[in-house]
């Protein structure tokens, strides 16, 4: 038998029902598809055990830590290899042996690790860190560190009788062109399903009416914020984009509400969006010095179209209502997920600085702001074949319709 190969194909999202899918992690939804070729098989080997491994390896200064991974192995037979066919001749001395493995997870066990549990991409991290060498505090050095999540595959040809190994072959896994749809999610306590905010009034801004009769103006976010896709416009750039729903209701106050008509006419929207990353690794909880903490931040402003209010209850009330769509692009530091284990960490926030101008129709204005500070989850999504049915008109806000797309089968 020649020298055996092996090769990865894909990855793919997992193909068992929902039902099933609710008892897998995220990580686990993933499948590697890779293939073992062979030439002149002499029957020298009936088993083939294929393992797909990952790791994280943290190195600051001469110290060193490794965090395993979960690892998936398969055993197959070698009555599972094909001939494989070419247009020249039918039948060739080659053969294929065609294998599916789920990814690696995180073994972490931490209540810290159990929102994060799922996927970690192929990534290499660089930075330095200051330690104290003696225990004097000025006597601080620069040392450099550097962190690889990796993955690797191996295969053993073996013949069973003896459990002998007759060959071993391996190859590097690289995912970090993992483009596979992200949700993203709200990671904060509490039962509601939305993150809520009551805009402050300018203190400079012109006055409406007076204070007592000023209406408020409520600004109403949901945790799951949605889907992280490419962005088709932008895919030379390799640029995602997220689209989150925002609500904004403006309620007049009870002894205003016989000119709530004539007091609304428009509602006006900016909005400052940042992006923060934060990437930290360590060698360990022992080390106490050596962590590496990296962050980045990406701005981006907006001026998003508001549809014209309504009254969302009845009239007596005198609560409008309005939605717009914040299309934000994510920088390339926020295209992965989020990461928590005992030797790596990579988090996210988003603040949104939001300011709104509302204008009666004497030309009269007044100002209001809404800051948000979310820490966002981002995770694989699940390969449902549903994961959007959400149109937003500039008109009439959000439109519910039967028009949904699924993830690509390959994302590797």
């Amino acid at each position: 038998m020649s020298t055996p190969t092996v090769q990865v194909v894909g990855i793919s999202a997992a193909e068992e029902s929902l039902s099933s899918l609710k008892a897998l992690s995220q990580s686990q939804r993933l499948r590697l598809h890779g293939r073992i070729s062979i030439f002149n098989h002499d029957n020298s080997f009936d088993q083939v055990t294929i393992r797909l491994q990952g790791a994280i390896r943290t190195k600051i200064g001469s110290l060193v830590a490794v965090e395993n991974l979960s690892s998936s192995t398969k055993v197959m037979s070698n009555l599972d290899f094909k001939p494989a066919y070419s247009a020249s001749r039918n039948q060739t001395e080659e053969q294929h042996l065609d294998f599916t493995c789920p990814m690696p997870n995180v073994l972490c066990k931490s209540s810290r690790c159990a929102a994060f549990d799922g996927f970690i991409p192929s990534m290499s991290l660089t930075g330095n860190t200051y330690v104290t060498q003696v225990t004097a505090i000025s006597n601080r050095h620069l040392v450099p560190g550097r962190c690889d999540v990796v993955y690797w595959l191996e295969a053993e040809f073996l013949q069973s009788a003896s459990n002998q190994v007759v060959r071993k072959i391996a190859c590097p896994v690289d995912v970090s062109s993992l483009q596979t749809p992200l949700e993203a999610e709200v990671a904060s306590q509490g039962h509601s399903s939305v993150v809520e905010r009551i805009a402050k009034p300018h203190a400079r801004a012109l006055r409406l009416i007076n204070s007592h009769s000023r209406p408020e103006v409520n600004v109403n976010i949901p945790k799951k914020l949605g889907y992280i896709l490419s962005d088709s416009s932008r895919l030379a750039t390799g640029c995602r984009s997220l689209s989150i729903p925002v609500s904004v209701n403006v309620k007049v106050p009870p002894h205003a509400r016989r000119q709530a008509q004539a007091q609304i006419d428009s509602l006006e929207c900016s909005v400052k969006a940042q992006w923060y990353t934060r990437k930290t690794f360590t060698t360990g909880p022992s080390a106490v010095e050596s962590t590496v903490d990296s962050a980045t931040v990406s701005t981006q402003r907006l001026s998003p179209v508001l549809p014209p209010l309504y009254n969302s209850t009845s009239e007596k009330d005198a609560v409008y209502t309005t939605q717009m769509e914040l299309n934000l692009l994510l920088p390339e530091s926020a295209t992965g997920p989020s990461v928590s284990t005992d030797l790596l960490h990579v988090g996210y926030t988003l603040d949104l600085a939001m300011k709104f101008e509302l204008t009666g129709n004497d030309g009269a204005k007044s100002g209001y702001k809404a800051d948000f500070s979310l820490p966002v989850t981002l995770r694989t999504a699940q390969p449902e074949s549903v994961i959007s049915g959400r149109h937003f008109d500039p008109l009439l806000g959000y439109v519910e319709e039967d028009v949904h797309y699924a993830p690509p089968p390959y994302v590797y």
